[in-house]
């Protein structure tokens, strides 16, 4: 089933060629967006949320093409974290949450029942009346993520939400994606890290120089000749580099 499609699609921002003639198709389930800087993993979800328009091709949600669809039609389909998100006020954790219910049409009750369950998934109701700027990098991380998830969209789009964390961090992290995606949730996350890329993604689509150069189940992307090609290392299918031999 397909939830999120490009045909074609082709630009960047500001006119620039980015992606060039990119077609997937997105579904139930954890996709992880690699390849190495610049390749154009920002680009294309910022191209899927509809904040890059392309130059040609086409970006539908379901049979619906995404610029059809109000912002509020789209907020209601697309959840977005970017990467390293900003926070301009010192707001409290609750009400930075309950900002990811903007485009809701539910009830008061449930509102709130939404934000709950999101602040319980990423277990922070400790610091729901904390202000945002007295908490760590990894708690700030976190509290952003249930705002994405509060909104409780069918499609969740994160851009390298591990980043700067530990690693405990970044196995809560991703495993509350993974949870989302074995519920239904469409989870597309660009993410550098290989090892946590193969351990909780059910497919890898690779991304180098704007193209697709692969996709399909981890082990098969991270041992592909391209993907070693590119990065001029080589991966087991977990994602770890290969013992190279030693130098006589």
């Amino acid at each position: 089933m397909s939830m999120l499609s490009l045909k074609n699609v082709t630009g960047g921002p500001d006119h620039n060629l980015i992606l060039n003639n990119i077609s997937l198709d997105f579904g139930p389930g954890l996709t992880g967006l690699i390849g190495p800087n610049g390749a154009g993993k920002t680009t294309l979800l910022k191209t899927m949320m509809g904040l890059i328009l392309p130059d040609a091709g086409t970006v539908s949600l379901g049979n619906k093409p995404l610029n059809t669809l109000s912002l509020r039609q789209r907020a209601q389909q697309i959840a977005y974290l970017p990467q390293n998100g900003p926070v301009h006020w010192a707001m409290r954790v609750h009400d930075l949450v309950r900002l990811g219910r903007f485009s809701s049409t539910a009830t008061q009750e449930e509102d709130e029942k939404a934000v709950q369950d999101a602040m319980q998934a990423c277990a922070i109701e400790e610091f729901a009346a904390r202000t945002i700027n007295t908490l760590s990098g990894g708690e700030r991380s976190r509290v952003l993520l249930a705002r994405a998830l509060a909104a409780q969209t069918p499609i969740l789009l994160v851009d390298e939400p591990t980043n700067a964390l530990d690693p405990a961090q970044q196995h809560r992290i991703m495993g509350i994606l993974q949870t989302r995606a074995k519920a239904g949730v469409c989870v597309i996350c660009a993410i550098h890290d290989l090892p946590l890329a193969a351990r909780y993604g059910d497919r890898l689509v690779f991304l180098d120089n704007g193209g697709v150069k692969e996709d399909g189940p981890p082990g098969a992307v991270l041992t592909a000749a391209s993907f070693h090609k590119t990065y001029g290392l080589a991966f087991d299918k977990r994602g770890y580099l290969k013992d190279e031999p030693t130098p006589i």
